[in-house]
C-alpha cells in the first residue's frame, strides 16, 4: 500500500508539473519577441530640445576610418568613390599611400606629404569588376547620434556646407597613417577652435554671452588612443630624450564625458601580422605591402605589449624584443625585408642603391619603434581621471580573436596560432588593459585604466557601432546619465 501511495503521489506531482510546464510554454508563446530599441522614438525629446545644456559631441573614427585626399590633385587616395583606395600597384600611388622616408635623423613629424584627412568614412565603396558596392562603416554611429538630436548632417557635403551654424556635432578625421601623438595635438587645436565657434553660434541662437563649452567625445578603435593621449597629456609631444610627458590631464579641462569603443589599449597582434605579411582588403581589393605599411608610424604604435607574450618566433623559447630595430633588421621584418626592395625603390626613387635604401628604411623603423615604446609607456601608467571627466568603455565580444602570432623564419611569414575572446580584431583583455597573467589569474581586474561603466556586447569590431543596444546606451550616457561627482571603477595594479 505504501508503495502504491508513493507512486500515486509521484504520478500526481508529475501531472501537475507537466500541466504547469505546458501552461508556461503556452503563455510564453503569447509574449512578443523583444525588439531592438527604437532610438528615434526614445530620444525624440532630445532631438526636439534646443538648449545650451547639451554638450557638443566629437566623433573620432579608428584606423582607416578617415578619408584621405591628395591636396595637389583633389583625388581621394582612400575612401573615395570607385574603390577603397587608389591602386597601390602604381608607383606614384604607392608613394601617396605611404609616408615619406627620411634621408637622415629628421623626426617623423617633419616627414610630410600632400595628403590630408577629409571627413569620416561613413560608407566604403569597394569596386568588384567595375561594380561599386556600398558598405556601412561609420554611418550607423553617425545615424545613432542624429537620432539623439545631434546636428550631424547625413552626408559630408552637407556637413561642410552647414558647419558655420553647427552647434553641437563635429567629426574629427585624422591621417591614420601618421603618429598617434600628432593626431592628439591636432585634436587639441580642433577643440580650441570649436569651443569658440560653438560659443558664438549659441550666442546667436540663445542670446546673451555663452560660456565656452566642454565637449563629449565618442571614439572608436585607434581613435580612442588619440582621445586618451589628448585627455592625459594635452598637446604635449613625447620628449626627445625618451622620458615621459607630464601627466597633466590638460585635455580634461575641455571634455566632460568620453566613450571609448573597442579600444586597443594593449595593442593588437594584427598590426604585427600586417607589418610582416602585408594587408589584403579582400578579394579583388587592394593589397598593401609590408614596406608600404612599414612607413606608417601608427601601425607600430598598435603593436601588442612585450610583457603579454603575444608575439613568438617558431623554434625559439624567448619572445623577441619588438621595440629593437636590430631584431627587425636581423629577421628581415616589414620594411627591412630584402624581398621588399622593389617597393623601396618605388618609395625612394631618389636613392640609387639598395644599400642606401635599406639604411634609410632602417632609420625610419628605428624612429617608429622608439616612438611606439615611449607612447606605450606613457599610455600604460595608472591614471585616475580628474573630477568632472566621466569615462565609459564599450567592448565587443563573442568572436574568436587572434591572441598570439608566430613568425616562421623558414617562410618569412607570420601566422595566428592562438585565439581568445574579443571582437575579431581587439582582444577583450586589450580593451581592459588586463594585466593579470595566465599563470596567476585571479578574481578582480588589474588594470591602470579607470572608467565609470563598461558595456560588453556580443558584436564584431566595427559592427558594435551599428547595434541598437549600443546606440541606446551611448545616447543614455550622453543625454540622460547624471553628471558630476562619481566614484571611478578603478583597479589598482
Amino acid at each position: 500500500m505504501r508503495i502504491r501511495e508513493r507512486g500515486g503521489a509521484t504520478g500526481h506531482a508529475f501531472v501537475v508539473l507537466v500541466i504547469a510546464t505546458l501552461a508556461t510554454l503556452l503563455l510564453s508563446g503569447c509574449q512578443p519577441e523583444p525588439r531592438a530599441p527604437n532610438l528615434a522614438q526614445l530620444y525624440d525629446f532630445a532631438s526636439e530640445t534646443d538648449t545650451p545644456a547639451r554638450r557638443p559631441v566629437i566623433a573620432i573614427p579608428g584606423t582607416l576610418g578617415s578619408r584621405l585626399q591628395d591636396r595637389e590633385t583633389g583625388a581621394f587616395i582612400w575612401g573615395g568613390r570607385g574603390g577603397l583606395s587608389i591602386d597601390p600597384a602604381n608607383p606614384k600611388n604607392q608613394r601617396l599611400l605611404a609616408l615619406p622616408i627620411g634621408k637622415g635623423d629628421e623626426p617623423l613629424s617633419q616627414l610630410r606629404d600632400h595628403v590630408r584627412a577629409r571627413g569620416v568614412l561613413r560608407v566604403a565603396r569597394p569596386s568588384i569588376f567595375g561594380l561599386e558596392i556600398e558598405k556601412d562603416v561609420y554611418r550607423g554611429a553617425i545615424d545613432t547620434l542624429i537620432a539623439g538630436g545631434y546636428d550631424f548632417r547625413r552626408t559630408r557635403e552637407e556637413e561642410i556646407e552647414d558647419r558655420e551654424v553647427n552647434l553641437d556635432s563635429f567629426e574629427f578625421p585624422y591621417d591614420w597613417r601618421r603618429d598617434i601623438v600628432e593626431a592628439a595635438q591636432e585634436l587639441d587645436g580642433f577643440i580650441r577652435r570649436k569651443r569658440v565657434q560653438v560659443a558664438l553660434a549659441r550666442r546667436d541662437a540663445f542670446g546673451s554671452d555663452q560660456t565656452l563649452p566642454k565637449f563629449d567625445i565618442v571614439a572608436h578603435s585607434m581613435g580612442t588612443l588619440v582621445a586618451r593621449y589628448y585627455l592625459m597629456y594635452g598637446a604635449q609631444d613625447l620628449p626627445a630624450d625618451g622620458s615621459l610627458p607630464d601627466l597633466t590631464w590638460e585635455g580634461a579641462d575641455y571634455v566632460s564625458r568620453v566613450i571609448y569603443i573597442a579600444p586597443p589599449n594593449a595593442g593588437s597582434v594584427t598590426s604585427f601580422e600586417n607589418l610582416i605579411n602585408g594587408k589584403s582588403f579582400g578579394p579583388f581589393q587592394p593589397y598593401f605591402s609590408p614596406a608600404l605599411l612599414g612607413t606608417h608610424p601608427s601601425t607600430y604604435q598598435l603593436l601588442p605589449r612585450i610583457r603579454h607574450d603575444r608575439i613568438q618566433v617558431a623554434g625559439e623559447t624567448f619572445a623577441p624584443d619588438i621595440y629593437d630595430v636590430d631584431e627587425w633588421d636581423a629577421r628581415g621584418w616589414g620594411l627591412l625585408n630584402p624581398d621588399q626592395d622593389a617597393v623601396l625603390q618605388r618609395l625612394m626613387p631618389d636613392e640609387p642603391s639598395s644599400e642606401g635604401r635599406r639604411a634609410r628604411a632602417r632609420a625610419h623603423v628605428a624612429k617608429a619603434l622608439w616612438r611606439s615604446k615611449q607612447l606605450h609607456l606613457a599610455m600604460d601608467i595608472p591614471a585616475v581621471p580628474p573630477a568632472g571627466l566621466d569615462a565609459f568603455l564599450v567592448i565587443g565580444g563573442g568572436v574568436d580573436t587572434p591572441s598570439v602570432v608566430e613568425f616562421d623564419p623558414a617562410t618569412g611569414q607570420a601566422r595566428n596560432i592562438a585565439w581568445s575572446e574579443g571582437d575579431g580584431v581587439v582582444l577583450r583583455g586589450s580593451s581592459l588593459l588586463d594585466e593579470r597573467s595566465a599563470g596567476e589569474f585571479d578574481l578582480g581586474l588589474r588594470s591602470p585604466l579607470s572608467f565609470r561603466s563598461v558595456l560588453l556586447l556580443p558584436e564584431e569590431h566595427l559592427d558594435i557601432t551599428k547595434s541598437a543596444v549600443f546606440g541606446d546606451n551611448i545616447l543614455f550616457w550622453l543625454l540622460d546619465a547624471p553628471r558630476g561627482d562619481w566614484e571611478a571603477v578603478h583597479t589598482p595594479m
